[in-house]
Formats: C-alpha cells, structure tokens, sequence
C-alpha cells in the first residue's frame, strides 16, 4: 500500500508572480500607453507608435526608460524593450523633446570623426 504525504506543518510557500511577458511604453504625445512583446526592437516599436499617430500628433524619435532622479536611458533602434524594475517606464521621446533640450543647455551635439580623415576646420 502507498503511504499517503503526511500534512506539513509548515505554511506552503508563496509563489512569487511570472513577470509579465509585455513591457508597456507611454507615448508622451498622444497619451496613450502601448503594449510590446518584451524584447520588440525599439525602432519597430517607434515606427508602430508612430503609424498610430496618423500624423495629427509629434512623431517619436526614441524609448526610454525613466524614473525619478536617475539618468534616463534610451534605446536605440535594434535594442530589445525591456523592463529595468520597480519605478522605472519606458516613454517615447520626440523631436520637440530633444530641441527643448538643446535649447535649455542640457544637450550637446557630439563631433564625429572618421578614422582616417583629417578635419579641417579652415575651410
């Protein structure tokens, strides 16, 4: 005959929750938050977002992640969605963002240089 477990005394263990297999990403333009597979690439991420603003509204340029007195994040194009925890969001930044920037100082263009090509700054 079997024996039959005998009833632990011990409380039965939480089960901690999957993570959610989305990320969600607000769309600072239009409002509305947008739901991704986790790892989408960014870029097709901005260009569905985008497609969904038809065109009335400021068209995002990027994502990034961002909470309460940390550096943003961002995601270039081929780079996967995903979650960085507790306080963090993934936000659409626009061009109109970017400019503010620039214009407020906080944004400085970096040069880029060529291997093997001289810059001349005479011409």
């Amino acid at each position: 005959m079997a024996q039959q477990p005998s009833p632990s005394s011990s409380p039965p263990r939480r089960k901690t929750p999957p993570p959610p297999q989305y990320v969600e990403v607000n769309c600072r333009s239009s409002g509305k938050t947008r739901r991704f597979a986790a790892g989408t690439d960014a870029g097709f991420a901005v260009a569905l977002i985008n497609r969904k603003l038809k065109g009335t509204l400021v068209a995002a340029s990027h994502i990034e992640a961002v909470k309460d007195e940390e550096e943003p994040i961002a995601f270039g194009p081929t780079s996967l969605l995903s979650n960085f925890g507790e306080g963090w969001k993934l936000q659409t930044v626009t061009l109109t963002d970017l400019s503010s920037e620039v214009g407020d100082g906080q944004f400085q263009q970096m040069a880029m240089h060529t291997p093997g090509l001289a810059l001349n700054n005479d011409i």
